[in-house]
């Protein structure tokens, strides 16, 4: 076994552990101090959210949903003045529109070779099929 120090995490003295990776602490006695010390400031941590020894609700507030509304306004108006027009997500009045305007039936299919029979592959747009033809 190699003979690595680490240092242990409660009273930071140098040691060599007697199983590698596992052990954080120098003996029995600072792992337990850890523990306890950890308790403690949990407990501290709760009895500071307690007023007349019971939990403090937060409240919710106009001044936070104001700023919470200013806030989302804030990101949408940056996210449309800086998101380029051909980046922003097609709608569903957008799909209506080509498909009024301009979207043409059969749309040739370039990565697909003709067939023997000189046939080359469309893919028709109302049916949504693969279909072959001149």
């Amino acid at each position: 076994m190699d003979r690595y120090t680490y240092d242990c995490n409660y009273c930071g003295v140098e040691y060599i552990p007697k199983r590698r990776h596992v052990q954080k602490f120098c003996s029995n006695s600072c792992r337990v101090n850890n523990h306890k010390q950890k308790k403690k400031a949990q407990k501290h941590l709760t009895e500071s959210k307690k007023v007349d020894g019971m939990p403090r609700k937060d409240k919710m507030t106009w001044a936070g949903v104001g700023n919470a509304a200013a806030g989302t306004l804030a990101i949408n108006l940056a996210t449309n003045l800086f998101t380029k027009e051909e980046n922003k997500p097609a709608t569903k009045g957008d799909i209506q529109r080509l498909l009024k305007e301009g979207m043409p039936k059969f749309i040739l299919i370039k990565n697909i070779p003709p067939r023997s029979d000189g046939f080359r592959a469309y893919f028709d747009t109302t049916k949504q099929i693969l279909i072959y033809k001149i």
